[in-house]
């Protein structure tokens, strides 16, 4: 076994480990230290592998959350309609997630500060690793209702602005309590539906 998977398996490892911890003790009472020291690993090895305590919680974090948007993306698979594909994707946003990712729901609402504005380079890198995985699995999603003459050719220019607008009020939504997420969202993507929905004449493009 190369040194990288090593240091990527021990990386998974830490990353376990944490998200156990957080749970337990929250983001505000979650202390490196103590941590370090249950791993029984020397500060100088932790910091081999993170060189941050948030780069630490945003790669836990992250982690969990590529498990969270597969699980929904796979949920597409089995919706007919591209707005019921769409419902299923965004679950999450719209508060119909699995109860099984309800605690990754609350870590990353308390942990969301770290992802914007950062200066850190690595976690810079974790978001446009992350929002590509998102776009690619939508524009599957979009290639795919296309190819089955349900939504216009010109619907491929959609998909970025679709998670640009969901992640905009996703944002909202932790700003301002009263902002009713899954209810504006649900119009959004009914709206979508409609405008890019190709018209019943049995002609595909």
């Amino acid at each position: 076994m190369s040194n990288e998977n090593t240091k990527n398996e021990k990386i998974e490892y830490i990353c376990e480990k944490a998200y156990e911890e957080l749970l337990k003790d929250g983001i505000n009472n979650f202390s490196l230290n103590k941590f370090i020291a249950e791993l029984q690993m020397s500060k100088g090895q932790f910091y081999y592998y993170f060189k941050t305590k948030d780069e630490l919680i945003s790669k836990t974090i992250d982690n969990k959350s590529y498990e969270v948007f597969n699980y929904t993306y796979e949920q597409t698979k089995s919706k007919s309609t591209f707005l019921e594909k769409m419902f299923a994707f965004f679950a999450f946003f719209l508060d119909d997630l699995n109860p099984n990712f309800a605690n990754w729901n609350k870590l990353l609402k308390s942990s969301f500060h770290l992802y914007i504005d950062t200066e850190n380079k690595d976690i810079q890198q974790l978001n446009r690793n992350f929002n590509n995985k998102v776009l690619k699995n939508i524009e599957n999603i979009f290639d795919e209702m296309i190819n089955n003459a349900y939504l216009k050719e010109e619907a491929r220019i959609f998909p970025r602005s679709l998670i640009a607008t969901a992640d905009g009020m996703y944002i909202h939504s932790l700003m301002d309590k009263n902002y009713d997420l899954k209810t504006y969202l649900s119009e959004y993507l009914i709206m979508i539906d409609k405008l890019l929905k190709k018209e019943n004449t049995g002609e595909k493009n």
